[in-house]
Order: C-alpha cells, then sequence, then structure tokens
C-alpha cells in the first residue's frame, strides 16, 4: 500500500497554485514517518513552479529517495512536467523517481535559454561555485541590477553555497536554482520583474553549525534563535573575520527593493521584509534552505 504525501497548495490570491516551499510543508511533515513503504508526491493541484519550490521538492525527494523503496510523482497536464523538464528536474530524478508524466516526449522540444535561469543544478564541492555564482551574476546583470549589488549579492550566495559543500554532509549536497521573471512573482501582483533564488542543502543545519563555535551558545537554544543570528553582521560558524555577515547584506538589499530573504533550517524559519522580521516554527526541514527575492517594479526599471 502507498503512502500519499499531501500538499497544501493555496487555492486563492496571489500564490494560487504555486508550488512554494511552504506548501511542501505537510509533505516534508509526513515525510518523518515513512519507513520504506511506497510514496506519492501529488503534485496534481500545482499549476506554477517558482525555484524555492523546485529546489524544496528535490530536498523531499532526495529524503524519500534514502527512505523507501519507490517513489512516485503524481502530475497533471503539461505546462508544469514541461517547465520541469526544461530545469533539469528528470536528469537529476529520472532514474529513481517514477511519474505518469511522458518525459521522453518533452525532451524531444527545441531549448533555447534568454539569459533569465539557472536550471536546477546539485553540487557537492567548492569547485563547483563559481560557475553557478557566474550565471546567477549574468542573470542579475541581465536584469539591471548595479555592479555593487551584483558583488554583494554574489559574494554572498558564493558563500552559502560553499557553506553548504562544506557542511552539508548529505548524499545529495545541495542544489540551486534561479528565475528571471518579466513579472512579479512573490505577494500582490504588481508590474515589474522579480529574480527568484533558491539554495537547499541537506546538511546538519544552522544551528548545529554554529553551536561548534562556543561564544553563540546563547543564541542556539533553538533553530529560530540561531536563524536570527546567522542574520546579524559577521556571525560565521568559524568566527574568522571577514566571514560571516553577507546574509544580511542582501537581506537588505532585497528588503530595499520590497522583496524578501527567507531563511530555513531544523524546525524554524526566518524571513526578511523591508519593515519587519518574522519567525515562525515550521514542519521539520533537513538541512538548510535559503530564497531571496529581489523585485524590481515599472517604476524602478525605468528609472534605472
Amino acid at each position: 500500500m502507498k503512502t500519499q504525501l499531501e500538499l497544501n497548495i493555496r487555492s486563492r490570491g496571489a500564490m494560487s497554485g504555486v508550488l512554494t516551499m511552504g506548501s511542501l510543508d505537510p509533505a516534508f511533515d509526513a515525510a518523518t514517518g515513512v519507513d520504506g513503504e511506497p510514496v506519492v508526491v501529488d503534485l496534481r493541484t500545482v499549476e506554477f513552479v517558482e525555484p524555492a519550490g523546485l529546489c524544496a521538492l528535490a530536498a523531499l525527494l532526495e529524503y524519500l529517495c534514502a527512505r523507501c523503496e519507490v517513489v512516485d510523482l503524481a502530475l497533471t497536464g503539461r505546462d508544469v512536467p514541461a517547465y520541469l523538464e526544461r530545469m533539469n528536474f528528470f536528469r537529476s530524478f529520472g532514474e529513481r523517481v517514477r511519474t505518469n508524466a511522458d518525459v521522453a516526449s518533452l525532451e524531444e522540444r527545441k531549448r533555447h535559454n534568454p539569459g533569465t535561469l539557472q536550471e536546477l543544478i546539485n553540487f557537492h564541492a567548492e569547485e563547483e561555485i563559481p560557475g553557478i555564482i557566474e550565471r546567477i551574476s549574468e542573470i542579475l546583470e541581465n536584469q539591471g541590477y548595479r555592479l555593487r549589488e551584483r558583488v554583494a549579492i554574489c559574494s554572498t550566495l558564493s558563500e552559502v553555497c560553499a557553506n553548504a559543500a562544506e557542511h552539508g554532509v548529505s548524499s545529495f549536497g545541495a542544489y540551486a536554482a534561479v528565475q528571471a521573471y518579466h513579472h512579479i512573482v512573490s505577494g500582490p501582483r504588481r508590474r515589474g520583474e522579480e529574480v527568484l533564488i533558491a539554495i537547499a542543502d541537506g546538511g546538519v543545519g544552522v544551528r548545529e553549525t554554529l553551536s561548534r563555535n562556543s561564544k553563540y551558545a546563547e543564541h542556539t537554544t533553538t533553530d529560530n534563535d540561531a536563524l536570527r543570528h546567522a542574520l546579524e553582521m559577521g556571525v560565521s560558524a568559524t568566527g574568522e573575520i571577514g566571514r560571516g555577515g553577507g546574509l544580511a547584506l542582501v537581506a537588505g538589499i532585497a528588503a530595499r527593493a520590497g522583496g524578501s530573504l527567507s531563511l530555513r533550517s531544523g524546525s524554524g524559519r526566518v524571513t526578511v521584509y523591508e519593515n519587519r522580521k518574522n519567525s515562525r516554527n515550521v514542519p521539520e526541514f533537513p538541512g538548510t534552505f535559503v530564497r531571496v527575492s529581489l523585485p524590481r517594479t515599472q517604476q524602478d526599471i525605468s528609472s534605472g
């Protein structure tokens, strides 16, 4: 008998039908109780997939593949399967996850890359990171981000990726995906553009990483405590001068643009917006997850 993992896909509002990290919470919660039996991840209510949902889905499937003899992915229609194929999802999971989608016919389509995306990429070592960061920088440049902004964002994401490779002691390493949209995806619909960046690893998590440095002991009581502290300037697991704090810089850039940075690990999630910082307890995430939203309104584009 198969265990079906349900999702929480919104049916109304700006994020209706969108696969996000949060919409996979019920599946992550249920996955902790799986013990070898076949499972089905049901995506039939999904109409649109953003990079955060893609990376989170990859992390969920890696978690399940290590624990289950059979993992099925239920899809419907053509748009979502076509997007997953375009983002190289089936290259990572085609041999390990069964699906009802006709992947062979999707692979026959002509591809082109308009300079707006970094397909889902799996990495394990620091040597792989420069290529990922270079691609992110190209996307940001194509979207009109200034050099100093690109340097700040890319140097921090390089540090995040390096941490994922260094601390992500898991069989699958880490995943990253990026896409630039000609509309604003996150929150209320506005005219403009948006770049969404997501990175997920299957490592020990932020709390465990920071707890290795004794001076952070009072800041690692809970996962949310650790996440809030990780978003302070100068905080790193090693305590080395010059390391850490980049997340705070990127959070500031994103917030000033009207976007956000969300950091998730263990049972905690902290999201930084322009005028507030929200913390909440969430189902356990096996590793660390970062999502950056960088919107540009039509006014920003015109004045830029």
